[in-house]
């Protein structure tokens, strides 16, 4: 009985959730002046932090062995 009632509930959620994708949003809501800008963020290095810092690579000295003494 669990069976049938969770099948129909997941093929009724599965239609509507088909149903509700196909709803698009209105030209007046896609054009607007204040919308994000998502690409802003895209030409920083990825040697920048989030304050604009920049990253200082810094290159190990070689360590000698002295095991050999």
């Amino acid at each position: 009985m669990n069976i049938l009632i969770f099948g129909l509930l997941t093929i009724i959620s599965l239609f509507i959730f088909l149903k509700l994708g196909k709803i698009k949003a209105s030209t007046k809501q896609l054009n607007r002046e204040n919308r994000i800008k998502w690409t802003q963020n895209q030409n920083q290095t990825l040697n920048e932090n989030a304050d604009n810092s920049k990253t200082v690579e810094v290159k190990p000295s070689q360590i000698s062995d002295q095991s050999d003494k």
